[in-house]
């Protein structure tokens, strides 16, 4: 939590830091400003949790906002167990403190820690039939929903076309076509927990049309009369297009439909106060154009009748629209139920539903996971502060009276009235940095929580800041503490203010508040991102020359995504290294052109499609050339080309009719995966500009191709929705080297919360426009969520401008939920700020429009900032690399010679088996079992593995009923005879070989040792000394043994001998490294050393069976060597046990 530049001060909040690890059996919320230490105190927490033996780590619960956050948090419990375990005693009591931190760093794996989502799937996973879910249920990759969601609408859209209805007619009456409600059928997927009300609206009547109608044919008669006959070199000013357009529409309709009329009436109307303008010079008369200017404000803006109508209008539309959507966003999430394959708010949804109409569940998950801590909660789903108050606390009724009654089910528990266990739940949030509205993030509902927390715990604050240096806690302290920004008490828009506490540096590192200016060439916004970027990458260049910084010490943030691709790029021309998030910036032309070539070859006689491959970057074939080739006779036909047209079109068609071929014979992951690697795209990519995030995008799409071929999807289509859906999402900037060290962090600024950065810049000073409102959502007194929509055009990646429906009284939701948006952008900028470590760097664009993000600065900056001048300078010129056709051969050959070299195995893998028989001399080993026709003296691999699998069940101390089950399933699993009942034959057999076992004084010693193991897997170096069994062994810690699987070696039966013996001769020593593989059947350690026991289940009447026991035998030693050396402990006695013979030899 300390950064040890950082003088040691008594901090203000101490006590209430103390509180978080003393006071456990309170319910608290901690207000955690910037910087505050939040995770070192959450750990803290669940430490003293384990420590004091309030709970144990099966009982803990912490779940976190992101992966990435739950993976450091887990690290750090597992750190500071360590350290508390390895602190020396010094009072009472501190032993039994250090055993359960001891029980708790064993037992770790079974701490939760993740997220919201992945802790909703735990609890599903435990009771999932209470809620009608499939118990094999699986969640849904983003990608992966989003290719769901534009599934299932289309396929909805084509039932109600193909089934018809009466809502159909009334859309069509309405003007609205199905197929333009999608963006409003994602809110309603989005939003499955709003209710969003539809309350009819009656249509204007025709006297109030009538009498509309007139006033607006008069503004277009007029309109017309004082329009230039010709169009004005200028163009039409605003209001000269619209009444253009509207009489235009009256010459062709008529305005006689509904549709028609509201359609050209609504052009006019605006919410006001600003109204339509004109540029009088391009009217016949300007004064007379400004008068009817003012006219048509009177007509349309602010309230006046023709805008109340139009408003009815889309309200009544709106009730339609909402009850298509509704419809089908309900079918889809049955759907998703039905085939159980749940995204993320189905976890939500339903984990609520479990706890909330589940007495008897929600007190047994309850009692399972005792102690709740959740982080981040200012930034939670609305649904994740009803699953913590429920799970944190216990139903009302007992458990006899929990499950649901004959006559009805049982009560719905309402969350916002529950009380937490004591000490049950512990939050963490600051509501100051509540930046995810258009995530759900609802401060009102945080508001909410706290009040509760007042009533059933208590609301701690950290203050104190180990993160920025003074000055930049002056910026926060001096500019946030205002009411236009953050007020002194909070509000349901805003958070109250808290002082940023920082602590004063010992390090002589320069810190400060700094900003600079851009000046670009054109007043562009694109031209002055660039200017900015070139100036932020020379500086950089040059400080990290200079070694003042490192490249890793600078995070540069942007309001926007839309110009991270300019500073990455600049950031590259200074051969700087950068990581980007947020924006597909390595989304190049080379993905582009692979799923132009993915759908050429899904549908291969579409010339369109081929020709767009054609003169793309695999084949780069000029149009002439095309033009040539149909000249010439020649098609484009993938899956019959001609032979006649230009050699180089045949020749590519050619190429093309082998790739389709290849793609309708294999899964499209491994069709794609080859393809690549033929096109080299892979070294194509890391080659160019912006290379490593380029390769990194490829690598991430080619991802998803595999990733919907293991949802069952391995056709070509299915891989190009993958690939199209995965680019669309920010993952797809991953860049090669994910986690690569010391680089520059360049991102958005929603991407920035939770990380730090010795110098942030706050770049791109180019223009920030409050979003037009598409939604607002409040809650009722009684819990219920309630929204309203605008609803839009749906365009493919952005809403369109044209507003097809919107509720009665929108003009007052969008006006409440702008506030809470400004709010919103106050807290973005807040968050900026406190990223900053010791230097803070603003952008800053003096001459261009007043729009910048960090504007609100500017006052602060002008007073108490130090100004920067960051010179453009040009980068070096690259390194020119000349390379002769030689040279490149002569690197291919040695690359290929490095590669040889790299395959050669460095060590094998040997079973006993193996080594038993290498020295065997020649002629000795036993026949095949084709040779062999007594089945009774040789009962197969899958008998003796039954036996052995028995006989490990029987050393766990199996009840009768238990080992009778385990036999059946054993000879079941390996697929011996089974009677017409489905019954094994072989059952009351295997019990009496087991039983006989048990029986011999091997079994009893083996039980009255002081260790007893049965099927113990093992692998361990070969000694290096030519027949000396006991030379000393190779060190084996630095074999990876996850890569290499564990081979379970049996010899139970001649049968898997045999089948060695025909598939390879043993082979001779190599002089590679060997490490020896098996599994022990039984090893007991008896006071005077260990004993090692294998099963044999040979009858012994073969006459091969001599020659065999000599395997065996040497089998044995080679296990007691190894297991000396592993153990370090003499091995005293090796034993045979023959189980169908009842014999035991050992030695």
């Amino acid at each position: 939590m300390n950064d040890p530049a950082v003088i040691t001060l008594p901090f203000p909040d101490a006590q209430a830091r103390a509180r978080i690890s003393d006071d456990l059996d309170t319910n608290l919320l901690v207000e955690a400003g910037a910087g505050s230490g939040k995770t070192t105190e959450l750990v803290a927490r669940m430490v003293a949790l384990v420590a004091s033996g309030v709970a144990t780590v099966d009982e803990i619960a912490a779940v976190t906002f992101t992966r990435k956050a739950a993976a450091a948090l887990r690290e750090r419990f597992q750190m500071h167990l360590e350290e508390r375990v390895g602190e020396p005693s010094e009072r009472d009591g501190d032993d039994l403190t250090r055993e359960r931190l001891s029980t708790a760093l064993d037992d770790i794996d079974r701490v939760f820690v993740g997220t919201i989502h992945a802790f909703c799937s735990r609890l599903l996973r435990e009771r999932p039939l209470e809620v009608g879910l499939d118990p094999a249920f699986e969640e849904v990759a983003v990608e992966e929903r989003l290719r769901l969601r534009r599934h299932f609408w289309e396929a909805y859209l084509e039932r109600l076309t193909r089934d018809g209805g009466p809502i159909l007619e009334e859309l069509s009456d309405a003007g609205l076509r199905p197929s333009r409600l999608r963006g409003l059928f994602d809110h309603l997927v989005e939003n499955p927990d709003v209710h969003f009300p539809t309350d009819t609206t009656e249509l204007p009547s025709a006297v109030e049309l009538s009498e509309v109608r007139g006033v607006l044919d008069e503004l277009v008669d007029r309109a017309w009369e004082l329009m230039p006959d010709h169009e004005p070199k200028r163009g039409w000013d605003s209001l000269q297009r619209k009444l253009r357009t509207l009489h235009f529409t009256r010459d062709v309709t008529g305005w006689k439909e509904p549709v028609d009329f509201f359609d050209a009436l609504s052009r006019l109307c605006k919410p006001g106060p600003r109204g339509h303008s004109i540029t009088q010079n391009r009217w016949r008369d300007g004064s007379m154009a400004k008068a009817l200017c003012n006219r048509v404000d009177e007509f349309g803006v602010g309230d006046t009748v023709a805008r109340g109508l139009v408003n009815r209008w889309y309200a009544h539309r709106y009730a339609l629209a909402v009850r298509l959507a509704r419809t089908a966003a309900l079918d889809f999430a049955e759907h998703r139920k039905r085939t159980a394959r749940l995204d993320f708010q189905d976890l939500l949804v339903l984990t609520a539903e479990l706890l909330r109409a589940n007495p008897q569940v929600r007190r047994q998950l309850g009692r399972r996971y005792r102690r709740l801590l959740v982080d981040e909660f200012q930034d939670t789903d609305p649904l994740q502060a009803e699953i913590m108050l429920l799970l944190s606390s216990d139903p009302d009724v007992d458990d006899d009276d929990a499950s649901p009654a004959a006559d009805g089910p049982a009560e719905r528990a309402d969350w916002r009235s529950v009380v937490p266990r004591d000490g049950a739940l512990f939050v963490v949030g600051d509501p100051k940095q509540s930046i995810y509205r258009f995530r759900r993030a609802d401060i009102q509902l945080y508001g909410f929580v706290k009040d509760r927390f007042d009533d059933f715990g208590a609301v701690l604050e950290l203050t104190t800041n180990f993160r920025s240096r003074p000055p930049i806690g002056d910026l926060v302290n001096e500019l946030f503490d205002a009411e236009e920004f953050f007020p002194k008490s909070a509000t349901p828009e805003q958070a109250g203010f808290e002082p940023l506490n920082t602590r004063p540096g010992e390090s002589s590192s320069r810190e400060g508040v700094f900003w600079y200016a851009v000046a670009p060439d054109a007043a562009r916004g694109d031209a002055a991102a660039d200017d900015d970027a070139a100036r932020i990458a020379s500086w950089i260049a040059s400080r990290v020359a200079a070694g003042e910084r490192s490249s890793g010490d600078f995070m540069i943030l942007t309001k926007k995504r839309s110009h991270l691709d300019r500073y990455a790029r600049a950031l590259e021309a200074f051969s700087i290294p950068v990581q980007v998030t947020g924006a597909g910036v390595g989304v190049e032309s080379e993905l582009r052109e692979l799923q132009a070539v993915l759908a050429c070859l899904i549908d291969p006689t579409n010339p369109v499609k081929v020709v767009a491959v054609l003169v793309g970057l695999f084949f780069g074939i000029d149009y002439e050339r095309l033009v040539q080739h149909r000249l010439d006779g020649g098609g484009f036909d993938v899956i019959g080309p001609r032979s006649r047209g230009h050699a180089d079109v045949v020749k590519a068609l050619q190429t093309l009719h082998e790739w389709w071929r290849a793609s309708t014979v294999q899964p499209a992951d491994i069709f794609v995966s080859g393809l690549t690697s033929e096109l080299g795209l892979l070294p194509f990519a890391a080659a160019g500009e912006l290379g490593m995030l380029r390769a990194g995008a490829l690598v991430y799409a080619l991802d998803a191709v595999r990733a919907a071929a293991l949802v069952g999807d391995a056709s070509l289509p299915g891989a190009l929705e993958g690939l199209e859906a995965a680019l669309e999402l920010a993952e797809a900037e991953a860049p090669l080297e994910p986690g690569r060290p010391d680089v520059v962090s360049l991102m958005n600024l929603h991407q920035a919360k939770g990380l730090e950065a010795e110098v942030v810049i706050l770049a791109d000073p180019t223009g920030s426009r409050a979003r037009t409102p598409e939604i607002h959502m409040h809650r009722t007194e009684d819990g219920t969520a309630v929204g309203y929509l605008r609803v839009t055009e749906f365009r493919d990646g952005f809403g369109g401008d044209q507003v097809l429906a919107r509720p009665e009284g929108w003009a007052h939701h969008q006006s409440t939920e702008s506030r809470f948006q400004a709010a919103e952008e106050v807290r973005l900028l807040y968050v900026a700020v406190t990223r900053a470590k010791k230097e803070l760097v603003v952008a800053r664009w003096p001459d261009g429009p007043d729009r910048s993000p960090w504007r609100a600065l500017d006052p602060w900056l002008e007073a108490r900032a130090e100004e920067l001048e960051l010179e453009l300078r040009a980068p070096e010129p690259r390194q020119q690399v000349e390379l002769t056709p030689e040279a490149v051969e002569e690197m291919r050959h040695e690359a290929a010679d490095r590669l040889k070299a790299l395959g050669k195995p460095s060590f094998e893998y040997r079973s006993v088996t193996e080594l038993s028989k290498r020295d065997e001399p020649a002629g000795t080993r036993a026949r095949g079992d084709t040779e062999i026709s007594d089945r009774q003296a040789f009962r197969g691999f899958s008998w003796g593995s039954a036996v052995h699998g028995a006989l490990a069940v029987a050393g766990e101390g199996a009840t009768p009923e238990a080992l009778r089950a385990a036999c059946r399933d054993l000879l079941v699993e390996y697929e011996r005879p089974l009677d017409d009942h489905g019954d094994p034959t072989e059952l009351d057999e295997l019990l009496v070989v087991v039983e006989s076992v048990r029986a011999s004084d091997l079994w009893q010693r083996a039980h009255r040792a002081e260790r007893m193991l049965s099927e113990v897997p093992f692998a361990a170096s070969q000694p290096t000394g030519p027949g000396d069994a006991r030379a000393p062994a190779p060190e084996t810690d630095s074999l990876d043994r996850d890569e290499h699987p564990r081979k379970q070696l049996d010899l139970f039966s001649l049968h898997a001998i045999q089948e060695s013996e025909t598939e390879r001769e043993p082979e001779e020593p190599s002089g590679v490294h060997e490490v020896l593989e098996g599994v022990i059947d039984l090893a007991f350690l008896e006071a005077d050393g260990w004993v090692i026991a294998d099963y044999k289940t040979d009858l012994g009447t073969d006459p091969d069976f001599a020659t065999r026991l000599q395997t065996y035998r040497r089998q044995v030693d080679l296990y007691a060597e190894a297991w000396s050396r592993l153990t370090g402990d003499p091995v005293k006695e090796r034993v045979l046990f023959f189980t169908a013979q009842g014999r035991v030899e050992s030695w």
